[in-house]
């Protein structure tokens, strides 16, 4: 019997459409045992050297691309290479095929139940959590994939994981809240989910004394930047005349304590005020028991602060003075000619630095480490670590 005829009587529904390269066009029958059911494959066999499957080539429809790939191409290679006509090379070919398939649908099952498990254990753990009382709200996607947490407007999103134990757990995703060593959470931790919301809503409360600094400043002065302050944003510059403006930037854990403070501006009012500062020695006058922009009137010698003018249009920018000037000297260029190169790489912060300024601060910072040519510690705006090459001059 030729293979022709042998093709006819095993593979019915595979149809000889040429004879010059020889071609056969049709379905092999794959049994799913997982499933008890069976699937119809499409394929085309070319074979330039019949009855030799020497240069065959096998194309499929596309209901098997989950199988594509280097290593099931081998594997029909060597099916063309060993087997002995075209019959026994279909027959390998499904059982090859079948192998395969099964396999997935076991691993696939397998998976679901694992999906299926840590989807039980998730919903008892939100049904734990929720069955105690908090101002922290909480909402979720349909699936469960994200869940967000609100308290006071603030919000922080996170999403399930499974650990090194294989146990569920907890990843932060974003939050508003800014980054407050050793108080804040860690998007490089998983935690349980009852942890994120009881350290979540101690920080939103710990934080609103914060706030309630902030919002003073807010009401009474003429802020330039941020535009539109966000939960992170711990710092403001006030505007105090077109030459000069005033950053600060209030401590998390001591918020009406006397501030990080830097005039802006041009030379001769910057250091007409820091003169002034200096000769006062204002930090030992800074009275706790008023509000952050009470005492900045008493340090400036104002009654009240410059108003933003009627009709005025802020130009929004996202750094402290400008996305191009370094935050630590406030300026664009230095004497040598360079510019702040540095960038944090923490996309809430994003702030630019001169090199031997950011070297400079972290130097005199005592987290910092050095390896090699490098030398890192935290950003001097958010805290993030940070690092730098060490300048060759130095």
């Amino acid at each position: 019997m030729t293979d022709f005829d042998q093709m006819f009587k095993q593979y019915p529904q595979i149809i000889l459409v040429s004879k010059s390269p020889v071609t056969w066009i049709g379905f092999l029958t794959i049994s799913n045992r997982i499933k008890n059911v069976e699937k119809k494959v499409k394929l085309k066999l070319i074979l330039p050297s019949f009855p030799n499957l020497d240069k065959a080539s096998v194309l499929f429809g596309g209901n098997i691309a989950v199988l594509f790939g280097p290593k099931f191409k081998k594997q029909i290679a060597s099916l063309s290479s060993s087997s002995e006509s075209v019959p026994v090379f279909l027959q390998e070919l499904r059982t090859l095929i079948e192998k395969l398939f099964n396999e997935r649908e076991t691993d696939q099952v397998s998976n679901d139940l694992i999906q299926s498990d840590m989807r039980e254990k998730l919903l008892k753990e939100l049904e734990t959590v929720l069955e105690e009382y908090s101002d922290v709200q909480l909402s979720s996607t349909k699936d469960f994939s994200v869940i967000k947490l609100t308290m006071n407007d603030i919000s922080m999103t996170v999403q399930p994981t499974v650990n090194s134990a294989g146990q569920n757990s907890w990843r932060i995703v974003s939050s508003d809240l800014p980054n407050i060593p050793d108080y804040s959470l860690s998007d490089k931790k998983t935690y349980s989910l009852k942890e994120i919301r009881k350290r979540f809503e101690k920080q939103v409360d710990m934080l609103e004394r914060v706030y309630y600094q902030l919002r003073k400043i807010d009401s009474y002065c003429w802020v330039i930047d941020p535009i539109y302050p966000k939960p992170y944003h711990l710092y403001r510059r006030i505007h105090l005349s077109p030459s000069l403006s005033l950053y600060i930037k209030l401590n998390p854990l001591d918020p009406s304590g006397y501030p990080i403070m830097k005039f802006v501006g041009a030379d001769v009012e910057v250091e007409k005020y820091k003169d002034k500062i200096a000769e006062e020695d204002f930090s030992d006058k800074w009275d706790d028991e008023y509000s952050v922009h009470e005492n900045l009137l008493t340090l400036l010698n104002i009654d009240e602060f410059p108003q933003v003018p009627i009709n005025f249009k802020p130009v929004e920018k996202q750094g402290i003075i400008d996305d191009e000037e370094c935050c630590i000297c406030f300026s664009m260029e230095l004497d040598n000619g360079e510019i702040p190169d540095e960038i944090c790489e923490n996309q809430k912060c994003r702030r630019r630095f001169h090199t031997i300024c950011l070297f400079q601060w972290l130097q005199e910072t005592a987290a910092n480490k050095i390896i090699f040519n490098k030398i890192s510690g935290p950003c001097p705006n958010c805290g993030e670590l940070k690092s730098c090459n060490i300048p060759l001059n130095t």
